[in-house]
């Protein structure tokens, strides 16, 4: 399996909570992102957090727009219900995806709310 099918697997796993041991297989221990909605330095432990905050989200379909050894980008529609990690309502979100040693060691991600 690559690593976009399982990065869509893994997103399509939020309605009953996160798959933790999917996490860990696709996200590597030197993990170090960027919030742009905080402005802060992400590690792999914070996202988690993000994770466990994102439970019941609504995956409407993700697309992986390109994947090599080094890059993976998806589109990622979703809906996050109301007690989430993010403002009730539903997205697109675009991400790249920076690959080392077969999994996620950064990334940078924009999300547009799409119902308005």
């Amino acid at each position: 399996m690559s690593i976009g099918d399982a990065l869509v697997r893994f997103l399509d796993s939020f309605i009953n909570g996160y798959d933790e041991e999917l996490f860990d297989e696709l996200w590597h221990d030197e993990y170090e992102g960027y919030s742009n909605s905080t402005g802060t330095p992400v590690k792999k432990a914070n996202l988690k957090s993000f994770m466990e905050a994102s439970i019941g989200v609504v995956t409407h379909g993700t697309e992986i727009l390109y994947e090599n050894d080094e890059v993976l980008v998806a589109e990622w529609k979703c809906t996050f219900p109301k007690n989430s990690s993010r403002k009730e309502g539903s997205y697109t979100v675009l991400i790249w995806h920076k690959l080392k040693n077969g999994k996620i060691i950064s990334h940078r991600s924009g999300m547009t709310r799409t119902d308005h």
